[in-house]
């Protein structure tokens, strides 16, 4: 048994994750193809040849396969004109008519490593200078020759130098080309060998007669739990099966209130609390990044660990990712003091001991397709909140454990369990923190002193003024590779990440604020802090009540879940598309159904962020046939897109396209404002 990985959503690193947890299970990549979304084939070139193909074999897979083989211009034959997909593309294009092939990018990706690596191959290691620059990944065929296929993921041509013991050779690599080496033997002539590659990944072997290897590699520090462990930051991988007891037992929930970003109707916060496993807390809408669920104790408490079950509603109503933060006001919460991936159906954190009259768990990543429930939440620890939690310093009952200090100081401990059946270790000095690890699986903890972590420093803010919902970017230096214990405020409210890096930082005005200035503040990923800026908030005003709203549209997509009423539901999970290229002239009409008041459209793209119209007129009328225009949008890049005008009595309202794109048009709602 193993597992089948497709690539719709995450990264390659999570493969590794997995493997790391089960390192006797096989891993392969079975659902890979290209598609209309791919803006260029340099695109469909990357995606396939360095995400799929490179990091998808370095992350352990087993094999990798892209689909569709060979479909016709029309991107077909489907199954039924209402039950196939029409969008993904081929490895080759076969015109019926005359037998004309075309060979695509993904064709020429594939090429790169099947024309070369035989049936019975092995990955071999190599080093990788990761995204960015130069990705590689090796093979060794049965007959002893070997592969090494490379991607330039940068910008600029660079110098690479293949080295095999003693021997190496060089080239120059265009920037977003791709290149495989062949050869045999340690007969391989060239220039001077190789420098030393400081190398930050390690694998760890268990056992000789048949090893067990898992690998450490940084990536995997931002997908694992971690916690604040004192002056140190700890993350810990936690397989499927095993878990973390702590000390101290549930609290009492009497006297507890509860708040959350927002809930569906009748699924209140206080349903997590009031033993009734047939309610529910239920976000109002998909899981965002942003999103939050609060429990106030009613005075300062002391913790260690949050379990939050679904029971008997939907699993998936889970975190993807989440992060902890505590506070003793309920408006000052700092960093987080915790953060990890979410698990179906339960989601237990184990932290060190916090003492606090608020807690607050935070989303730190969107869910596709699924909201966020609770059916019960329980706090555990003891009045003294004793104890600490961190790396094991030794194992015992047939566990096996190796350590490894990183290049960056990080200090790295694996712990293997190839005994028969479970066996629990210790995960604090004086034994109140017990870590369980089922059969055939690994954990591997690394600990880095939060002082090792770069002092972050805001640059600035793009832009600093707009309406919620709006996009902004934040520059500066050493924020962190990846979001971590890492925050951006408004105010106190947490603002949505749209993606983290060392130096940039793009989030989205949170939803509800008033008109006013609002401080930005940044926590790098570490939890110090990296300084601000002000952000102006123009308001909107009220929305109008669009009941009775009824929605027309020169274009309508043959997706039967992109019809005309979603952009008019009050859902922007749901949306309206055209189904086609944005052109100059196409529209989306609106009659209110009475004449109605307003200075403002809205439109929303929702999670289609890149199907924004490119620029737009706004007309009104009071018949449906003499059209007036009052006003534009001006192609800006955001998803949420604004039109101002003088105040206008009409019953219709018109917005007409006038820009093109490659992109469809995707309204999730339209709003107007007076």
């Amino acid at each position: 048994m193993g597992s089948a990985w497709h690539i719709y959503s995450g990264t390659p690193i999570y493969q590794t994750l997995t493997h790391n947890d089960y390192p006797s299970k096989e891993s392969y990549l079975t659902e890979a193809t290209g598609g209309d979304w791919q803006a260029t084939k340099q695109v469909a070139f990357h995606d396939a040849t360095d995400t799929w193909l490179v990091n998808g074999m370095r992350n352990w897979a087993n094999g990798v396969m892209l689909w569709n083989i060979a479909l016709d211009p029309n991107k077909g034959p489907l199954n039924s004109d209402t039950n196939g997909i029409g969008i993904c593309r081929g490895l080759v294009t076969i015109n019926p008519t005359n037998g004309v092939v075309g060979y695509n990018a993904d064709y020429y990706a594939l090429a790169q490593v099947s024309k070369f690596v035989k049936p019975g191959a092995y990955r071999i290691y190599s080093n990788t200078f990761g995204a960015g620059s130069i990705e590689d990944v090796a093979f060794q065929n049965p007959d002893g020759s070997k592969v090494v296929v490379a991607y330039n993921d940068s910008s600029a041509a660079k110098t690479i130098s293949v080295a095999d013991g003693t021997q190496s050779f060089d080239y120059s690599l265009p920037a977003g080309d791709a290149v495989t080496f062949t050869y045999t033997g340690p007969t391989q002539s060239g220039t001077t060998p190789a420098a030393t590659v400081t190398d930050t990944h390690h694998d760890f072997v268990f056992g000789t007669t048949n090893p067990t290897t898992v690998t450490y590699d940084p990536d995997l520090l931002p997908v694992q739990d971690g916690v604040k462990t004192g002056s140190n930051l700890m993350t810990y991988s936690l397989p499927s099966g095993a878990n973390v007891s702590t000390p101290g037992a549930a609290l009492s929930r009497t006297g507890w209130t509860m708040k959350a970003s927002s809930n569906a109707t009748g699924d209140v916060a206080t349903n997590a609390i009031d033993g009734n496993t047939s309610t529910r807390w239920r976000s109002r809408l998909k899981v965002k990044s942003g999103d939050w669920f609060q429990i106030n104790f009613g005075g300062p408490t002391s913790f260690n660990k949050i379990v939050m079950d679904n029971l008997a509603t939907n699993a998936f109503d889970s975190l993807a990712k989440y992060q902890v933060y505590v506070s003793n006001d309920g408006v000052n919460w700092g960093s987080a003091v915790a953060d990890g991936s979410g698990d179906l159906q339960k989601v237990s954190i184990s932290m060190a001991p916090q003492t606090a009259q608020y807690v607050r768990v935070v989303a730190s990543a969107p869910s596709f397709f699924f909201h966020w429930s609770i059916g019960e939440v329980n706090v555990y620890g003891s009045s003294g909140g004793t104890g600490s939690f961190q790396a094991p310093s030794a194992v015992s009952n047939g566990l096996q454990q190796q350590s490894w200090t990183a290049p960056d100081g990080a200090a790295v401990t694996a712990v293997y369990n190839g005994t028969a059946s479970s066996q629990s270790f210790n995960v604090s000095p004086d034994g109140s923190y017990t870590y369980t690890l089922p059969t055939g699986t690994s954990a591997m903890f690394t600990t880095q002193s939060l002082s090792s972590f770069a002092t972050p420093s805001f640059g600035g803010l793009t832009p600093s003024q707009g309406i919620p919902g709006y996009k902004f970017t934040i520059t500066g230096t050493h924020f962190g590779k990846t979001q971590g214990l890492g925050t951006v405020y408004f105010g106190s409210v947490h603002a949505k990440i749209d993606s983290w890096s060392d130096t940039t930082i793009t989030a989205y005005v949170p939803d509800g604020l008033a008109s006013g200035t609002y401080p930005v503040s940044v926590n790098g990923a570490g939890g110090q802090a990296a300084g601000g800026s002000t952000f102006t908030v123009n308001g909107l005003g009220t929305a109008l009540s669009r009941t009775g709203w009824v929605a027309t549209a020169s274009d309508v997509s043959p997706w039967p879940t992109d019809v005309l009423p979603n952009m008019l539901d009050g859902d922007p999970d749901t949306r309206y598309s055209s189904g086609d290229a944005q052109y100059n002239g196409e529209y989306v009409q609106v009659d209110m159904g009475q004449t109605q008041t307003f200075n403002k459209v809205v439109l929303d793209s929702g999670s289609s962020t890149g199907d924004y119209a490119r620029s737009a007129d706004v007309y009104v009328s009071a018949n449906g046939s003499a059209w007036t225009k009052v006003g534009s949008i001006v192609s800006d890049g955001q998803q949420i897109q604004l039109a101002s005008f003088s105040t206008q009595t009409a019953r219709y309202l018109k917005v007409v396209n006038t820009g093109s794109s490659g992109n469809w048009w995707s309204i999730a709602e339209l709003n107007a404002y007076n």
